[in-house]
């Protein structure tokens, strides 16, 4: 049997193997290009070794997606790989050589060995559709953290250049967002009337701006204490700033609407009769899943785009401890304390429960209980 180690990196990955013995097959640690060319090498060279592909054990960390290609391509040619946590390896390296060396040749052989030993848990590879609803999903937190960022600079602007506005309307909502992109600041109230400023609405549904707002709206632009410094600058960067979160807003929408198209297809699932013809068969688990009160789409999303398959926990023990639910403990002897909750796990889903646990708490009568 042959072990082979790869540390994965974004431009080229280092390989090293070993057999039984742990004895070098390959003297020296070679690199492939992360490349069609590169992927090629490698299996020239893995088939001088062994023209058997079962004599072959190969094993990936898990970092990120640098190495994501490179495992398809050679799953796809038949070898067995391995996705292996870096926690795991990390503490192995410490325990084989005893002191903190780190490079892209030693991590191979590290990897090569761990493998030989046999003690790693190997990782969990999601399939095309749990791959598409992670990606987009990830893509979704990331436009919302954006958006918070871009929202934090129309604030800023705001707090000097008509600081009364935000407590008169929610500048993010759609008749705020017209105001300011009208009337960045207090000083372009300036030459504005009620019936200017009403002008505004009039294809906006479902507001609820009358005149009476209007007038307080001037009326609060006129004892504004702002300077008018650098006033029409401010009102460029308030105007560029709405139209980058208008952006965002739009594909926020047009990802919410593929996540939920995903949800659907994966809600319903095809099958093969008796009569060998294709049927349609209900997940039960999603739908089971939006049944629960306070628990969205978007919540279910983000659990099961960060987690896969949920029938891969055999236990419920094994789905917290996958998403780091509990807490650290530090005890010894007599002595028994516990810490704040494992920063283990993904963030995403962790944050998307809590809300869903927040929710349940107020729509949900039986935790309310």
């Amino acid at each position: 049997m042959y072990y082979v180690g790869i540390d994965v990196a974004k431009s080229f990955h280092v390989v090293s193997c070993v057999d039984e013995n742990e004895v070098k097959v390959i003297s020296k640690a070679f690199k492939v290009d992360n490349s069609n060319e590169g992927f090629k090498k490698l299996l020239s060279v893995l088939s001088s070794i062994s023209v058997e592909k079962r004599e072959f054990l190969i094993g990936l960390e898990a970092t990120g997606i640098y190495g994501e290609n490179l495992w398809e391509y050679l799953n796809s040619n038949g070898y067995s790989v391995k996705l292996l946590n870096p926690f795991q390896t990390s503490r192995y390296r410490e325990q084989i050589t005893m002191k903190k060396v780190k490079n892209d040749n030693i991590d191979s052989l590290v990897i090569a060995l761990f493998l030989k030993d046999g003690k790693f848990s190997s990782g969990y590879v999601t399939d095309d559709e749990y791959q598409s609803l992670r990606t987009l999903y990830r893509n979704r937190a990331s436009i919302q953290k954006d958006m918070k960022e871009v929202k934090k600079r129309i604030l800023t602007q705001i707090t000097v250049t008509f600081p009364e506005f935000e407590g008169f309307i929610n500048p993010f909502t759609i008749s705020g967002l017209a105001l300011l992109d009208k009337y960045p600041t207090a000083h372009h109230y300036k030459h504005s009337s009620v019936d200017r400023i009403m002008k505004l609405f009039r294809h906006i549904q479902g507001n609820n701006f009358n005149q009476a707002k209007a007038l307080e709206l001037l009326n609060l632009s006129k004892v504004s204490i702002y300077s008018g410094k650098a006033k029409e600058a401010r009102a460029i960067a308030i105007k560029s700033s709405i139209r980058l979160l208008k952006t965002y807003q739009h594909e926020l929408e047009i990802l919410e609407s593929e996540i939920g198209s995903l949800l659907d297809s994966q809600g319903l699932s095809l099958t093969v009769d008796d009569a060998g013809d294709e049927i349609e068969q209900k997940n039960t688990l999603i739908n089971n899943l939006k049944t629960i009160p306070g628990v969205s789409e978007k919540t279910i999303a983000a659990v099961i785009s960060e987690c896969g398959d949920l029938t891969r926990f055999p236990t419920i023990p094994k789905f917290i401890g996958y998403l780091g639910l509990f807490p650290t403990e530090n005890s010894s002897g007599n002595s028994q304390r516990t810490g704040h909750l494992s920063k283990r796990g993904s963030s995403i889903a962790k944050h998307a429960l809590y809300l869903s646990a927040t929710s349940c708490l107020i729509h949900n009568q039986q935790l309310k209980q």
